[in-house]
């Protein structure tokens, strides 16, 4: 561990609300420690060092060296409490570990040559899982994992088996896919109403259209004939 990732904390003692207020006021996070057969602390955190952390390592599966009075612990970051609308912290749990024992920590997935890949086949990354949780020892922890898909075609993937595990275990489901490149869909374009009002309704298919009957011929005979029986039948009576 380095000095650089040193954590500096104030045990926190109970207190009121008021003292609370202004405690945050003065750019404190409240935190707890606990973990590995140690007394468990309530702490006051600096924010400022929690910035000043971030800008050299991940919060995610560092070891930080966390200073409390006159004694330090290694310790990693269990979790993290928001305010979602300012985006900063506003509890940390932190658990002391030892160095001779695994842990379970969540690491990110980075991946390498998105350009490449998307410039190479014209489809979509999709990438479902962006952070794994592992378990081994503090020493082996990575500081993400990498897969590079820069010669990836549309079709391939990788699946959390597909990853070295020989200085960790992947605590998740061995099947399920991390990344895999994806063809574009190609909508079908379906006319609108709009659209089918301005070309209108096709046309009924004309079938054949019937010859003029011939003088003479049978079918002139008989519609003459009807013909006339409606021109008698019409006529006025005297």
């Amino acid at each position: 561990m380095s000095s650089e990732l040193e954590i500096l904390a104030e045990e926190r003692e109970q207190t009121t609300k008021a003292k609370l207020k202004q405690k945050k006021q003065e750019g404190y996070i409240p935190a707890v420690s606990y973990g590995s057969g140690k007394k468990n602390f309530s702490l006051w955190i600096k924010y400022k060092n929690i910035l000043d952390i971030t800008k050299k390592a991940s919060l995610e599966g560092t070891i930080f060296n966390l200073k409390i009075k006159d004694k330090s612990y290694p310790v990693i970051i269990k979790e993290i409490q928001k305010d979602y609308v300012l985006n900063k912290p506003i509890h940390i749990d932190f658990q002391i570990i030892s160095m001779k024992e695994k842990i379970e920590v969540k690491i990110p997935v980075k991946l390498l040559g998105e350009e490449s890949a998307l410039k190479a086949t014209g489809g979509i990354i999709d990438f479902p899982i962006r952070e794994l949780k592992i378990k081994c020892l503090p020493k082996d922890i990575p500081q993400n994992i990498e897969i590079d898909i820069s010669n990836f075609k549309i079709g391939d993937g990788v699946h959390v088996k597909d990853i070295n595990q020989d200085k960790f275990t992947i605590l998740e489901d061995q099947n399920a896919i991390i990344v895999h490149i994806i063809a574009k869909k190609i909508e079908e374009v379906t006319p609108t109403t709009a659209e089918s009002a301005v070309t209108g309704p096709s046309e009924p298919e004309v079938i054949a259209k019937g010859k003029k009957p011939e003088e003479g011929s049978e079918e002139g005979t008989e519609t003459k004939i009807s013909a006339d029986k409606k021109s008698s039948s019409e006529k006025p009576v005297k």
